[in-house]
């Protein structure tokens, strides 16, 4: 899990020895330990540059499926809406159906050479 979420040398480090970003990577990777299954998620990539949010929200989206666990991820970034199965929306403290909003489609990834 470490290496799904890019840091599997920092297995020996104490949580004040990471970044915010890093803290957020190990969190990630120990709620999935246990094998849960469903995994709230309340705004995973806040504190991650635009490729390592994309890559968390890969491997989330990869391990909800490889390990039949359902996921519900709470943000406000609407770019992760298309790496979702289902969106709900609260407005003003009702939700609204899914069918109320056209399908969200992810942008591809910028390939590094």
């Amino acid at each position: 899990l470490l290496a799904g979420v890019g840091l599997p040398e920092q297995a020996d480090r104490r949580p004040h020895q990471l970044s915010g970003g890093q803290r957020q990577r190990i969190n990630i990777a120990r709620a999935l330990m246990n094998e849960p299954a469903v995994l709230l998620v309340d705004e995973p990539t806040s504190a991650l540059d635009q490729e390592r949010g994309a890559a968390v929200l890969d491997l989330l989206t990869a391990l909800t499926h490889q390990r039949a666990t359902a996921t519900v991820l709470v943000t406000h970034d609407r770019s992760h809406l298309g790496a979702v199965d289902e969106v709900v929306e609260v407005l003003d403290g009702r939700l609204s159906s899914p069918r109320d909003h056209p399908p969200v489609r992810r942008p591809p990834r910028a390939r590094t050479a």
